[in-house]
């Protein structure tokens, strides 16, 4: 069977998330088109540049949809599989005439929603179209599902969340993963993996060490992960005082490695899908404080997993971490059930099971 993946320009969780599956179902053809950016994604695979470009650019877009429309004739696959909503927006249209053709969207976050009424208006009658236009679509949770049955038949939407291969998160030693961050072995550590970007609520996160900061002398923030916005984001850490407390990694493909040395996992975020990064902090038995969202109640059992607390709110997420923090006993039972939770409901090979049934479902009915 052959299948097509269309990715729009993608960082952190969605690339792990597609990285699983390549690495699980190689005995199907994927051939992947995306961005220039994205070649490694795939390096056994065949990629095909497609640039898809973010937001909303008409004459850029359009353009993206007549590429991928020959792109699709050449191949004659037998799915078509879109992995973000830019990359279902550019596929709808380019699959509209090819019958033939199943078309999968997996919905890896919350739609957009905009601000304006006005705006509201517009993306519901867009988003409507294109998912309209679409066989089969997977959401990463329960809350994104949610959101998609407003548009289309309960049948034709089927939650796959995210897995994770636990493996990857044992046997690494705290002394070794405070030596790779270059912090003393006597501090007390807390870790994010999460792009660079405002919805994240980083600005709510340094406010919230700023404040935990006052009490725990040793505290250290390690903030792993890129976007556009770190430039303000290294500022604002400067501002609040927080100097050599924080530590800007970057990218890192060595994440499990450096979570053997904090002490709690912190993601405050304004809208999620389903976080790949707070799995792996449950599988790295750390405690986890994240947004009290729909998609983290999914994942996070409150008082047990740790604590959900509410989007920008800087000292009520600055209570949350204190009170791990200064518990150790309470933060290693946390951590144990963070554990056993992500082997028992969120394991990769279910993921990547669910997915590869769903291909075989569509392609014998073609």
């Amino acid at each position: 069977m052959k299948v097509v993946w269309v990715v729009r320009l993608a960082q952190g969780g969605i690339l792990k998330h597609l990285s699983q599956l390549l690495s699980g179902i190689g005995d199907h053809e994927i051939v992947i088109a995306a961005p220039n950016q994205l070649q490694d994604l795939g390096r056994d695979r065949r990629f095909i540049p497609l640039e898809i470009v973010d937001g909303i650019d008409w004459q850029k877009d359009y353009s993206a949809v007549r590429q991928l429309r020959q792109i699709l004739r050449r191949e004659q696959a037998n799915i078509v599989h879109a992995h973000g909503f830019k990359a279902a927006l550019i596929t709808a249209p380019a699959v509209r005439f090819q019958r033939r053709t199943r078309v999968i969207f997996t919905a890896h976050n919350s739609l957009p929603q905009p601000h304006s009424q006005l705006a509201r208006i517009g993306y519901r009658m867009v988003q409507g179209w294109v998912l309209n236009g679409i066989d089969q679509i997977i959401s990463v949770s329960d809350a994104v599902r949610e959101q998609l049955i407003q548009y289309v038949p309960e049948r034709r939407v089927v939650t796959i969340r995210n897995g994770i291969a636990t493996s990857q998160f044992t046997g690494h030693s705290r002394e070794g993963a405070l030596e790779l961050l270059g912090i003393h072995g006597q501090a007390q550590v807390i870790g994010t993996v999460a792009r660079l970007i405002s919805a994240k609520g980083l600005t709510t996160l340094l406010e919230g060490v700023s404040l935990v900061s006052r009490l725990l002398p040793n505290l250290h923030l390690v903030i792993v992960g890129e976007g556009p916005e770190r430039t303000m984001f290294e500022g604002y850490g400067q501002a609040l005082g927080l100097g050599e407390r924080v530590h800007f990694l970057g990218w890192r493909d060595d994440v499990p490695q450096l979570m053997a040395g904090w002490d709690c996992f912190v993601l405050p975020s304004f809208s999620e899908g389903f976080s790949l990064s707070v799995l792996e902090a449950m599988a790295a038995k750390l405690p986890v404080v994240v947004s009290d969202l729909p998609a983290m109640r999914e994942a996070v059992v409150p008082n047990k997993s740790g604590f959900l607390v509410q989007p920008g709110n800087g000292p009520e997420l600055a209570a949350a971490i204190l009170n791990i923090l200064k518990d150790s006993k309470r933060a290693r039972a946390m951590g144990e059930f963070n554990h056993e939770r992500v082997a028992d409901l969120f394991g990769e090979e279910r993921m990547i099971q669910c997915t590869r049934a769903l291909y075989e479902g569509l392609g014998t009915g073609l």
